[in-house]
């Protein structure tokens, strides 16, 4: 999907790369996706010949929310792609990222781990935070047509967990249906829109099973979260997290066509349904 871009400021950059986190941010909102100029930390190489189906239209945005506030969301990650922001992940071990396989897969390919990197500990794209390069890349073998839209990536080197970067537990089991759960993102603020600065959140319901599949056609992997009208995920938010009790349940995959904010569910990935897949991929 297409990205608008934004330059900023080379002294953050310099100063997230050598992880010296900012204490204090501009929390202004910008008109479109972030161009990183980070290209020493992104040098170009071959990707892997694994090819999957990436014909998924991805979530981008949340639509309707509110800013977070500092460690709000500890676990809530960044993932740049070339230096520009592609899509949400989530911390789930101190060296582990959580995201959505179309996040890490273009032209069928999967993207090679030297083209990405991933910032946590900050609700600002253009400040603060701590980065990290990508070791290796794992999407779900399975991936394609709106299914097994999931992946796992290993950093370089491991976070260092406190207030403002933390990780997140896995649910195990499926979320009870009618449950509020919390989804964010850096994705566009309606359809077509700009991409916030700050982080978004927003609330949103989980449908009943049978909703789920008649509504997609996917019976296995897949949680539907419905909200009201100018309310939910949008492009950008691809890959983030939907959290219920603290667990995270959710995995951003895919929106309807009727646009960002409408009354058609939203899908994402279900993570009780792919725990077991997780686990053998990071252990």
């Amino acid at each position: 999907f297409v990205k608008e871009r934004k330059n900023v400021s080379t002294e953050w950059l310099r100063k997230v790369s050598h992880d010296a986190p900012s204490t204090s941010a501009d929390g202004g909102h910008g008109d479109g996706g972030i161009l990183l100029t980070i290209a020493a930390a992104l040098e170009a190489k071959p990707r892997s010949n694994v090819v999957f189906d990436t014909s998924i239209p991805p979530v981008n945005r949340i639509v309707g929310g509110s800013s977070a506030s500092a460690n709000l969301f500890p676990y809530q990650v960044a993932l740049f792609l070339q230096g520009l922001f592609n899509c949400g992940g989530s911390l789930i071990t101190a060296k582990w990222v959580l995201t959505a396989a179309h996040c890490v897969i273009s032209g069928n390919q999967v993207v090679h781990p030297s083209l990405m990197v991933v910032l946590a500990g900050t609700v600002y794209l253009n400040s603060g935070g701590v980065l990290r390069t990508v070791r290796r890349i794992i999407p779900h073998e399975g991936y394609g047509n709106h299914q097994n839209d999931i992946a796992v990536m290993e950093l370089q080197q491991a976070y260092q967990l406190g207030s403002s970067i933390s990780t997140i537990a896995l649910r195990r089991t499926e979320v009870p249906t009618g449950s509020t759960v919390i989804i964010s993102g850096w994705g566009r603020l309606y359809t077509g829109g700009p991409n916030p600065i700050v982080l978004q959140y927003n609330y949103a319901t989980t449908l009943p099973k049978f909703a789920c599949v008649r509504e997609t056609g996917i019976i296995f992997g897949l949680l539907c979260l419905t909200s009201s009208v100018n309310n939910g995920a949008c492009n950008g938010d691809s890959g983030g997290p939907a959290v219920y009790n603290n667990q995270l349940v959710g995995v951003a995959s895919f929106r309807s066509t009727q646009g960002c904010g409408s009354l058609s569910p939203d899908g994402y990935a279900q993570v009780s349904d792919y725990v077991q897949w997780i686990e053998s991929r990071i252990n």
